[in-house]
């Protein structure tokens, strides 16, 4: 029962921390044996604790053409990154390995706009995307409280978009949690920006 409060207690100081859910951003905090974050949206999970938004999800469509902003305008990615914060590194997660498999994933779900994060030309600020990613884990044993949250825009705003999940569970399952974590995430921005792209050319 202590342990639960401890997590509990730890995962409502890693949502303080973080900077205020934009209209794109999800909280949830899965069950003991469920705590892969790409099912949270998906799977019947039992939570626990979820941040209410009435916002619409920008996979649907719902969003009004002026909130894609300057999404419209990126042409070029750069290299995604990710940062390990807490126990991360302690407990098996390997930044350089995470970074691999997020940029493969990244130009695999972003091959409408690009093959490779090379320059061919010069781009202006708000023609460069970014997109970051930071992993937080709190414990060495079970449970380890998870804390994951990916930001995304151009240069001149590298924020404008924000998608952030938690979750507890076993050592054992956190690589492969937070790798198909990346992927849903990624998953979702692309399709934000292929959205974007879409209001821009005249689509509906």
């Amino acid at each position: 029962m202590r342990s639960l409060f401890v997590l509990h207690s730890a995962l409502l100081l890693l949502i303080l921390v973080s900077p205020s859910p934009s209209y794109d951003q999800a909280f949830r905090l899965g069950s003991e044996g469920e705590w892969t974050a790409s099912q949270q949206r998906h799977a019947p999970f039992h939570t626990v604790l979820e941040k209410n938004d009435t916002r619409p999800d920008p996979s649907k469509e719902l969003l009004r053409d002026g909130e894609y902003g300057p999404a419209r305008e990126i042409k070029r990615f750069t290299g995604p990154t990710i940062q390990l914060r807490g126990t991360a590194e302690e407990i098996g997660l390997d930044s350089r390995a995470l970074a691999s498999g997020l940029e493969m994933k990244f130009l695999q779900d972003f091959a409408f706009l690009q093959g490779n994060f090379a320059f061919d030309k010069t781009y202006e600020t708000w023609e460069i995307g970014l997109f970051d990613c930071e992993a937080w884990t709190v414990g060495l044993t079970y449970p380890i409280a998870f804390h994951l949250q990916c930001v995304a825009g151009s240069m001149d705003e590298p924020r404008h978009w924000r998608y952030a999940t938690l979750g507890y569970g076993p050592k054992e399952k956190i690589v492969e949690t937070i790798r198909k974590a990346l992927d849903s995430i990624i998953g979702e921005y692309a399709s934000f920006i292929r959205k974007a792209h879409s209001k821009k050319d005249g689509g509906t």
